[in-house]
C-alpha cells in the first residue's frame, strides 16, 4: 500500500476499483468452472484402463462380498400325495466371494472382453446350521429336468423312463442328500449319469431334444466354484469414448442379445452391478430407472428408484426390485416377452411374480422369483406353506453414489424354483403340480468406512473450488464497496482541495 501513497486520487480509484472487480470476476469464473474443471480431471480415472482408480477396484475388489444360500426342505415329503408341501429353511449357510477377471481383451471399439472367476470359501462363524453334516429333502431335479425336456417326444420318453424304472436307476421323487452335496460337492445320480452314457452312444440326428449340464454329478452350484466360462464372455464399455459407457454390458457370449427370451427382454443390457458410469455434475433429476444384468438368469433385472440413503456420511440413492421384474406380461405390457412359449398367443403361461429360466439352466423346468415368493401371485403361496415374504428381508437392493457411480450397497437376492408336474414319468405319477422353490440366495457386498472416507475426499474436491470461489467474492465485494466509499470521499476530498489550493496560488 506504501508504494500508492503517493499516486493521484484518480490513479487510487482506478486502482482499487480495477483490482476489487477482477476479484469479484475471478470468484465467479472460479465458482463456475471450478466443478467442471475437477470433473474434466476426475472422470480420468472412472475408465477401465490400467493405472486408473475404478480399473484397480475392479481387478482387485477392496470390498469383501458374501454369498448366502438358503436350501428349502420338504418336511412332509413322506405324504406328498395327501398334504401341500410344507418347507422349511435351512441356512444361510455363507461363503466369501472373490471375483478374478482372466483372459482380459481390450478392443479398438472401447470395449474390453473378459471372463470372470468366482471362488467362494465356506464362513462356518457366518452360517446357521451345519454345513458338512446338514440334509435337505428336496425333488429330484434330474427326473424333472427329463420329463419336462422330453414332454414333446412320448416315444423317447417312454423308452428313458422304462429305463429309470426297470434298472432302479431312481426308486423315489426326491434327494435325501447332505447340503453341501446339494450345493457345491455335487451328488451322484445314476439317472443323470446313465443318460449322458446313452447320449454319447446316439448319433447327433438321433438324439432327442434333451439338456443336460456337462457334469455326471447334480448340485445346485457344482462346477461353478473356480470356473473360468461358467458366468459366460463379458464385453463391457472401457469409458474411453465417454464416461457414461464405463462398465455398461455391450455383449454377452458374443452377442448383443440372447435367444432366451423374445424382444427386450433378450437384449443385453445394465451393468454387471460392480461399475457402474458416474453421473458427475451432470446429473438433472433422479434417474428413475437402473439395470443389472445378471448372468444366472440370461437376462437384466431392471430396478426402480426408491429413497434417497446416506451411509458413513455418504448421501446415495436408492434402487430396489419391485413387481415388474418378474411380472410376465400380467400388468405390465413391457414384460410381456419374458414368456418363453413358443406360441405367444398363449402368454402369460405362468403367473406374475416367477419368470421362466428352463432354456437358461440346461433346459430344467426352472423359475427365479423374489426369496419367499415376495411380491408374487398368491397362488403360488397358497400352493405351499412355510413362506413369509418379508419387504425388508426379500427385496432386491443396489445402491449408489450418484456423482462418482460408486456403489455404497447391494444385497441382489433372487430364489430358484421348480415347476413340479408329473411330465409322464411314472415316479412322478403322483406329484402334486406346484411351483416348489428349492433355494434362494443373498449376494451382499458394502462400502467399508475406510473407502468411504476417500470418497469423502472426491465429493469434496469439487466443493473447495466453490467455497474458495465464494469467499474470494466476499473479499472483492468488500473491497469494491470500500473503494467505491474511498471514491466518493476521501479521494474525492481530497482532489477538490488540491484543486482549491492550486487555484489560491495561482
Amino acid at each position: 500500500m506504501g508504494c500508492c501513497s503517493n499516486w493521484s486520487p484518480t490513479s487510487k480509484r482506478l486502482c482499487a476499483l480495477g483490482s476489487t472487480t477482477a476479484l469479484c470476476v475471478f470468484a465467479l469464473v472460479l465458482g463456475l468452472l471450478w466443478p467442471t474443471l475437477i470433473w474434466s480431471i476426475a472422470k480420468k480415472e472412472f475408465v477401465l484402463e490400467p493405472g486408473t482408480e475404478v480399473y484397480e477396484n475392479w481387478i482387485d475388489p477392496p470390498i469383501d462380498t458374501y454369498l448366502e444360500i438358503y436350501l428349502w426342505n420338504w418336511t412332509n415329503a413322506d405324504s406328498y400325495r395327501t398334504e401341500k408341501p410344507h418347507l422349511e429353511q435351512l441356512g444361510p449357510y455363507t461363503f466369501l466371494e472373490r471375483h478374478e477377471r482372466v483372459n482380459l481383451v481390450w478392443n479398438n471399439n472401447d470395449t474390453l472382453t473378459f471372463q470372470q472367476r468366482r471362488i467362494w470359501h465356506h464362513l462356518p462363524e457366518l452360517s446357521v446350521g451345519n454345513y458338512e453334516t446338514d440334509r435337505v429333502v428336496t425333488i429330484n431335479p434330474v427326473l424333472l429336468t427329463v420329463g419336462y425336456a422330453l414332454r414333446n417326444d412320448p416315444v423317447f420318453l417312454f423308452y428313458v423312463d422304462g429305463i429309470i424304472v426297470g434298472n432302479n436307476l431312481a426308486t423315489t421323487p426326491f434327494y435325501d442328500v447332505l447340503v453341501r452335496e446339494m450345493i457345491f460337492e455335487g451328488y451322484d445320480d445314476l439317472v443323470l449319469t446313465s443318460l449322458l452314457e446313452l447320449l454319447e452312444l446316439l448319433p447327433p440326428e438321433s438324439r432327442p431334444p434333451i439338456e443336460l449340464p456337462p457334469y455326471d454329478r447334480f448340485g445346485w452350484f457344482f462346477g461353478r466354484n473356480g470356473s473360468e466360462t461358467y458366468d459366460g464372455t463379458f464385453t463391457i464399455g472401457t469409458g474411453q469414448d465417454t464416461v457414461a459407457n464405463t462398465g455398461v454390458m455391450r455383449l454377452w457370449n458374443g452377442a448383443n442379445a440372447t435367444d432366451y427370451y423374445r424382444g427386450a427382454c433378450g437384449q443385453i443390457r445394465g451393468t454387471t452391478g460392480e461399475v457402474w458410469p458416474p453421473w458427475g455434475p451432470n446429473l438433472s433429476g433422479t434417474p428413475p430407472n437402473v439395470t443389472v444384468f445378471a448372468p444366472d438368469v440370461c437376462s437384466s433385472v431392471t430396478l426402480q428408484y426408491a429413497e434417497e440413503m446416506e451411509r458413513y456420511g455418504i448421501d446415495g440413492l436408492r434402487w430396489v426390485g419391485n413387481d415388474r421384474v418378474f411380472d410376465n406380461g400380467v400388468h405390465y405390457e413391457e414384460t410381456k416377452c419374458q414368456c418363453t412359449a413358443e406360441d405367444v398367443n398363449i402368454c402369460p403361461v405362468l403367473d406374475n411374480g416367477s419368470m421362466d429360466v428352463s432354456r437358461c439352466k440346461f433346459g430344467a423346468p426352472a423359475t427365479v422369483s423374489y426369496p419367499h415368493f415376495y411380491l408374487a401371485n398368491e397362488s403360488y403361496l397358497a400352493a405351499i406353506t412355510g413362506m413369509k415374504p418379508n419387504a425388508s428381508e426379500h427385496r432386491f437392493v443396489m445402491e449408489l453414489e450418484p456423482y462418482t457411480g460408486v456403489p455404497l450397497g447391494v444385497k441382489a437376492q433372487l430364489q430358484v424354483n421348480l415347476n413340479v408336474k408329473p411330465y409322464g414319468m411314472t415316479l412322478l405319477k403322483d406329484i402334486p403340480e406346484v411351483m416348489l422353490p428349492v433355494l434362494w440366495f443373498r449376494q451382499t457386498a458394502t462400502l467399508t468406512e475406510e473407502l468411504a472416507d476417500d470418497i469423502k475426499l472426491v465429493l469434496l474436491l469439487p466443493d473447495i473450488g466453490v467455497y474458495v470461489a465464494y469467499a474470494l467474492g466476499a473479499l472483492g465485494i468488500i473491497g469494491l464497496v470500500l473503494a467505491v466509499y474511498f471514491s466518493f470521499t476521501r479521494w474525492k476530498l481530497q482532489s477538490t482541495v488540491t484543486v482549491e489550493a492550486k487555484t489560491v496560488l495561482d
